[in-house]
């Protein structure tokens, strides 16, 4: 059973205190600044990497996900909503794994499962973007003899880009956290080295690396939210 009762317990309260005096001061990683660095970089790489392969695949796949039409669409619709949950069920760790057992341990795998997991995410909210575009502005300009995709660009499009770039960069910010956790299990990046520290039990490098975690999400964050801003 959970015991909320145990978060204060003593023994709860004394090895907390153990073990931030265990983890202080922070220090670098085996292999110093030019180690950390990398793993900054890596980090940095495989969230781009992964983001970008979200969206490729969720742009083109949100509008067979949008509900509403014929009866072919709304069937349509069903099965590519089918396929997104899938991609959404798989934990990033656990299809990270998989990756990894098919290719080798690296960036590459842990960039496709994050993909592959944010993709399902991505194609979710991409979809629902597109049900809610007001059709008429479309039909006005179809009835009055535009070509589909003439009156597709400059009726949906406008209201589809800020969106979809608002749902990926947000989504981006979401990633680069997550990366830690397939990097846990071989994928790279600032997640080895925290899964290395961890094994060899040191907290002051673990207190390090999760410090250079935060100013990174920090500067992630504060990029993508003036980038959403001026789309608005």
């Amino acid at each position: 059973t959970i015991n909320p009762a145990t978060l204060v317990a003593p023994r709860a309260r004394r090895l907390l205190r153990r073990l931030a005096a265990e983890a202080w001061p922070p220090r670098l990683p085996a292999g110093g600044w030019s180690a950390l660095r990398q793993a900054v970089f890596d980090t940095v790489q495989l969230s781009v990497l992964a983001i970008v392969l979200a969206a490729c695949f969720a742009v083109p796949i949100s509008f067979f996900a949008a509900r509403g039409g014929v009866r072919s669409r709304r069937v349509r619709s069903a099965l590519v909503r089918a396929v997104l949950q899938l991609s959404r069920a798989v934990p990033a760790p656990v299809g990270a794994l998989i990756v990894l057992f098919l290719l080798f341990p690296g960036p590459l795998p842990g960039a496709v499962a994050l993909g592959l997991y944010t993709a399902g995410v991505l194609g979710r909210l991409m979809g629902e973007a597109v049900e809610n575009v007001n059709p008429r502005p479309y039909d006005a300009l179809r009835s009055g003899g535009a070509r589909r995709s003439a009156a597709f660009a400059y009726t949906t499009l406008p209201h589809l880009v800020p969106r979809f770039t608002s749902f990926t960069l947000y989504r981006w910010e979401v990633t680069l956290r997550e990366t830690v956790i397939v990097g846990l299990v071989g994928a790279g990046g600032l997640g080895r080295i925290l899964a290395q520290q961890n094994a060899a039990f040191d907290y002051p490098g673990m207190l390090g690396t999760v410090a250079t975690l935060v100013v990174l999400s920090m500067i992630v964050d504060f990029l993508s939210a003036a980038a959403r801003r001026q789309l608005r």
